[in-house]
């Protein structure tokens, strides 16, 4: 399994994986080789004679024989030669057959009157560290069956011998006090080492995720950092040569003002060049606004404007305004945002050029604007070829585009997205192959009525 620079900052799910599997494989391997050696010193330094001391090998042997299984698993995944799925199933299982291993060594040595009886505290101390609150109150129900179970039938080893109080209850016939006890004391300490190693497992995670999104936050400030460096020079670079052209047009356009030629085809000359000028003003304004472009609204302030001035703003400078039908309802028409409106504006009016440019079969695109309690929801759906979930999943990372070449730099979700999470709002995006696309923009409505 190989993993990305970004990978080995954060701990992800799968990497949480591979260190659980691997750290449980190590103490499986710890665990037989203790095993076959506490047995070997029973038997054969102390002499303590066990009647059934063979079948205490078929869990051992089981054990090993699982954790190969496992560990070639676990390297095939690592390699991605084969995609593993339901990985804490299969932890889960393992530490199943470690509990079940543990009762039968202790069924064939002493039951609860042996003192390695608890390791079943080891085991569900594991599994409530490394497996989910779900699997680890089952782990726990489950050998406090075992344990019971042992109570009730176990091989009696006669240096552990402890009295008629403790003998197995199939041959006594009823629980004693002791016995009791023991099985309450079992359950409450179990239970309480689940309940608070679950709830330390579980604020760990937390942790991890609030770590993981600082990390993606900073990655995400230090490329828009970068943008607006961009913009800033690039408008610094171009703003003088643009002016330049602009006075020389206007020059040329006022030289032929008052000295009119006698030639065909003037007027139309006369129209490029204020069609020239036109343009080159609205270069200057875009570089104007490039910084705002990228999401860090230098200067700008949150101005009030009503949601029907505010989608006029977006669809006012799209060429092909006409394809898009606009549906707001009546009653929140003169509702009213506070709002950076340049840049929020530029940030929909990219989505909505977006959908424009998908709708390829050219059925228009649905603007849909939904009042809700405490947010508004804005929808803005195409009936282009839509998209596949792989490039759903990476459609709002930087440079990233499906547009033909010089169609498009992969800049306007990415910029969009930043502008509308600053505001507090979410951008989710719906689509399936030949199904189009439905871009949902989430905005707190923190507005009133004028």
């Amino acid at each position: 399994m190989a993993f990305s620079a970004d990978d080995k900052l954060t701990i992800t799910p799968q990497r949480r994986f591979l260190t659980n599997a691997m750290w449980l494989i190590k103490l499986r391997w710890l665990a037989v080789f203790g095993q076959l050696t506490a047995i070997g010193v029973v038997l054969l330094v102390l002499g303590v004679e066990i009647p059934r001391y063979t079948v205490m090998f078929v869990p051992i042997i089981v054990t090993a024989a699982s954790n190969l299984l496992v560990a070639y698993w676990l390297n095939r995944w690592r390699k991605g030669l084969k995609e593993v799925h339901g990985t804490t199933t299969i932890l889960g299982m393992v530490m199943v057959m470690d509990l079940l291993s543990l009762t039968t060594l202790l069924f064939a040595s002493g039951g609860p009157n042996n003192p390695f009886s608890l390791f079943f505290l080891v085991n569900l101390a594991l599994s409530a560290m490394i497996l989910t609150r779900r699997w680890a109150w089952g782990l726990n129900a489950l050998s406090i069956a075992c344990f019971a179970l042992l109570i009730y039938h176990h091989e009696e080893v006669a240096p552990l011998h402890m009295g008629e109080w403790m003998l197995p209850v199939h041959q006594t016939g009823s629980m004693s006090l002791l016995q009791w006890g023991y099985l309450i004391a079992f359950v409450m300490s179990t239970s309480v080492i689940v309940h608070f190693i679950t709830r330390l497992a579980d604020e760990i995670q937390r942790q991890e995720a609030d770590l993981r999104a600082a990390q993606q936050q900073q990655s995400r400030s230090e490329k828009l950092e970068a943008l607006g460096t961009l913009a800033a020079g690039t408008a610094h670079e171009l703003a003088t040569p643009l002016a330049t052209i602009a006075v020389v047009a206007r020059e040329v356009e006022q030289f032929f003002e008052r000295n009119p030629p006698e030639m065909p085809g003037v007027d139309d000359a006369m129209d490029d060049i204020r069609l020239i000028r036109i343009q080159l003003e609205r270069c200057r304004n875009i570089l104007d606004r490039m910084a705002g472009r990228a999401g860090q609204a230098i200067g700008e302030t949150l101005q009030e404007i009503s949601i029907q001035e505010f989608w006029d703003e977006v669809l006012g400078e799209l060429p092909d305004r006409d394809r898009v039908r606009l549906t707001i309802p009546d009653h929140v028409r003169d509702d009213v945002l506070s709002v950076p409106i340049v840049v929020l504006a530029q940030a929909v009016r990219g989505l909505v050029q977006n959908a424009l440019d998908a709708d390829t079969r050219r059925q228009g695109v649905e603007v849909a604007v939904q009042p809700f309690a405490n947010h508004w929801h804005w929808r803005i759906i195409d009936s282009g070829e839509g998209m596949p979930a792989e490039i759903v999943r990476r459609v709002s990372e930087p440079f990233f585009t499906t547009k033909a070449p010089g169609k498009g730099m992969g800049l306007g979700v990415f910029l969009a997205k930043n502008v509308i999470e600053r505001l507090e709002g979410t951008i989710d995006f719906q689509s399936r192959p030949g199904e189009g696309t439905t871009v949902t923009v989430r905005l707190p409505r923190t507005t009133t009525t004028r």
